[in-house]
């Protein structure tokens, strides 16, 4: 005899397809090498002590009031779930004649060794007609053992002998009901998964399957159709068709199968309340006998003995299939987490509720995408996740252009680490000559994104330059730079050149151009064909440049030195963008998050940068190449980005329309590196046809309901705001977004 713990897929978090191959598979290893065997699962209500016990350690555990605060509130939320509906499971298979294989098991993962699992009840119990009470001896000394005593008790009345013990109250009673009639049509749902969910405490469940000879369905065929023609059964006429039909199949085997329900207790009247509730709701697809006075035979059924004797005979027949079915209820339950930022409660799931935790896990990548149409609840859900980072030691860095970070300061006021910065035109000055490589290369590819930005005033599409521009601008810049030391400039802005400068290099360009001559740091003359063309666009782009912000209204802005700060010392940094013209945005968005990314490799630590409307970075393909390549690179440096926005049109375009995507920008190949790379992705509320975008792109993950309950949040009461879908580890959940009260109150109506 072999004990398996097991595990299969959770069945609702795989596609129709996926689920009746795996049903297949169970089917062919029930018909094929397995004789006997035993299902236990074990349903016992998840105790949430050890995760309460857990979060108040890691809030004593911070060394600041106002970290220690905000963890104990969701210590309280998580004290006032304990009496609710929490449920975790245990799977076993016994298998009596040791057919089973590993190979036969692909789909299971083995998790336990030859050990028999511990069922919840142990020790002496007295049987009373319709369930078993634990008892202890009265007196603990040990009687000496021999044949005359033992005869002696024997001859002791019963009454007598049950006066020598004691009720055991710290241990469960247990009702055992046994089924002897299968009815209707059993698939992995029902009934055993409702029986699991709706389980109101502790409840061991057995399925004993019995392999019935071929030679015994034939006889039974032969018995039922004598017991028709005699006209001595009404039933016999559906019980040879049973029989026939079974003979039938060829590639399934017929079993003896009894199903076996535990209940347990520690109030008697409870114990027998929730027993026959348990037996009336099961009415519909099985028979329950309550085994009045076979209580402690039953009891064998729960254990490693092969055929405990004793119990009353009948049997249900059922083909490999069927029992495939039942075995489905193993891809059920989980043990609940302790670690990681809390997330809410898990909403509609198909065993238990639990509490939702994202675990950063040592260097792996953090990044994440969240998603939702406005109200539905993402850009709250967003500052709250940043609010519960930073309480756990990781500093937050959140970039949006809509003012609702105000809210995240005032929720971070008392901490005294926050740092709040309002961009305009009035207040912000920027150095697009700042440099931020180090490499001189890259550090002039992002200035010439940077101008592609600056020489679009009015933020319809950023410049598209043709070659003689690029050369004309890398060579300016190398002119415009070699005057310094390069670490000077990464360390010190203050000495960074402005645009008046660089125009001049520009100028400077032309000239040598114009002598079919050109002079590089560091080397030799070289001589320069056609440079005629390049003087051309040297001079036209310092004449446009310097039209527009060496001596133009936006000069005080532009051509100066730099005064945003991105030494990022406080745990939070918000840059709020609302007072930056839109048309503008993707260049501030862009040139902040340049400066931060410098700061992430030069300065590791634990960080997530949060980018809200992140659309404002795909409006040029060098800045979504530069979003791709800073979720590869950041995570090195202990980084997560976490990217917000409506929906993945953000990222892949609109469906069907990517050749227009990239003409617009787009960098679809960029967009969907992101996509794969990502942690988790936490959509709120979506349009149907986006929701649909998402299913497609996560396909066996998110399924055709996560779809429409995506597509119908906010439309009911059930699907409101804060309701979302977290997509984490390979699988999908709804989860109810669940704030604690100080963010409630200073996060609403963002």
């Amino acid at each position: 005899m072999r004990v398996y713990q097991t595990s299969l897929p959770n069945f609702h978090q795989i596609d129709t397809h996926d689920q009746a191959l795996l049903i297949d598979q169970m089917g062919s290893l029930f018909s094929g090498p397995l004789e006997h065997c035993r299902l236990l699962t074990f349903v016992m209500p998840a105790n949430l002590n050890r995760l309460e016990r857990e979060r108040r350690r890691l809030a004593m555990s911070r060394p600041h009031d106002w970290e220690r605060q905000g963890l104990m509130e969701e210590v309280r939320i998580i004290g006032a779930l304990t009496g609710e509906n929490f449920l975790k499971t245990r799977h076993f298979l016994i298998d009596f004649n040791d057919t089973v294989t590993v190979a036969d098991l692909a789909y299971w993962r083995v998790a336990a060794g030859e050990e028999f699992p511990k069922l919840p009840i142990a020790g002496k119990y007295r049987e009373h007609g319709d369930y078993l009470e634990p008892v202890i001896p009265r007196h603990q000394e040990e009687r000496p053992a021999s044949n005359w005593f033992s005869q002696l008790t024997n001859l002791i009345p019963r009454r007598s002998r049950e006066a020598q013990y004691q009720v055991d109250n710290t241990r469960h009673k247990c009702s055992i009901m046994a089924s002897y009639q299968l009815t209707r049509t059993w698939n992995w749902q029902r009934p055993l998964m409702q029986i699991i969910a709706e389980a109101e405490g502790p409840m061991v469940i057995c399925i004993d399957v019995r392999r019935i000879h071929p030679e015994r369905v034939t006889a039974s065929a032969e018995f039922w159709e004598g017991m028709r023609l005699n006209g001595n059964d009404r039933q016999a006429a559906l019980s040879r068709q049973e029989a026939e039909e079974a003979l039938n199949q060829a590639n399934e085997a017929v079993h003896h199968v009894r199903i076996l329900f535990m209940v347990l207790d520690k109030d008697r009247d409870s114990l027998r309340q929730r027993a026959e509730r348990l037996r009336k709701t099961s009415a519909q697809f099985m028979k329950l006998d309550r085994m009045l006075g076979y209580q402690a035979a039953a009891a064998h059924m729960f254990g490693p003995q092969a055929a405990p004797s004793g119990m009353p005979t009948g049997h249900y027949n059922a083909l490999s299939a069927t029992v495939a079915h039942m075995s489905g209820m193993w891809g059920m339950g989980r043990e609940q987490e302790t670690k990681g930022i809390y997330v809410g409660i898990s909403a509609a799931d198909a065993v238990s509720n639990h509490v939702h935790y994202l675990e950063w896990k040592g260097n792996d990548p953090f990044h994440g995408i969240i998603l939702g149409r406005t109200g539905k609840g993402k850009t709250v859900a967003a500052q709250a996740l940043a609010w519960r980072m930073a309480e756990q030691g990781i500093q937050v860095i959140m970039l949006e252009p809509n003012g609702h970070s105000r809210r995240l300061q005032a929720l971070a006021a008392d901490s005294g680490d926050v740092s709040y910065h309002r961009l305009s035109y009035e207040d912000t000055q920027l150095n697009i000559l700042d440099v931020v490589y180090e490499h001189e290369t890259d550090q002039l590819d992002h200035v010439i994104t940077l101008l592609a930005l600056l020489l679009d005033p009015l933020g319809r599409q950023p410049r598209h330059f043709h070659n003689n521009e690029i050369a004309a601008i890398r060579r300016a810049l190398i002119l415009t730079y070699e005057a310094y030391e390069w670490e000077e400039l990464l360390t010190d802005q203050t000495v960074t050149p402005t645009l008046t400068i660089f125009c001049q290099k520009l100028r400077l360009v032309a000239q040598q151009a114009q002598t079919d001559s050109f002079f590089i740091a560091g080397s030799q003359t070289r001589p320069l064909h056609s440079g005629e063309f390049m003087a051309d666009a040297a001079l036209l782009l310092a004449n446009e440049i310097e039209s527009l912000y060496v001596h133009g209204d936006y000069a005080p802005t532009f051509n100066v030195t730099s005064n945003l700060n991105l030494r990022l010392q406080k745990r939070i940094v918000l840059f709020d963008f609302s007072r930056v013209p839109p048309n503008r945005r993707a260049l501030f968005y862009y040139a902040t998050l340049a400066g931060i990314n410098l700061r992430v490799r030069r300065y590791p630590r634990k960080r997530a940068i949060f980018v809200d409307e992140v659309h404002y970075m795909t409006q040029g393909a060098g800045l979504m190449k530069f979003l791709a390549n800073m979720v590869k690179t950041v995570r090195t440096f202990g980084a997560a980005v976490i990217m917000i926005d409506q929906d993945l049109e953000a990222f892949i375009g609109v469906a069907g329309a990517q050749s227009e995507s990239m003409a617009a920008g787009l960098d679809v190949p960029s967009g969907q590196f992101i996509l794969n790379n990502v942690a988790f992705v936490l959509p709120f509320g979506l349009k149907a046809d986006r929701a649909e975008q998402l299913g497609g792109h996560f396909k066996g993950i998110i399924l055709s309901y996560h779809v429409e309950f995506l597509a119908r949040m906010g439309s009911e009461n059930e699907y409101g705001k804060g309701m979302a879908l977290i997509v984490y580890e390979g699988k999908a959940e709804m989860v109810y977004f669940k704030l604690r009260p100080s963010e409630a109150e200073a996060l609403f109506g963002s």
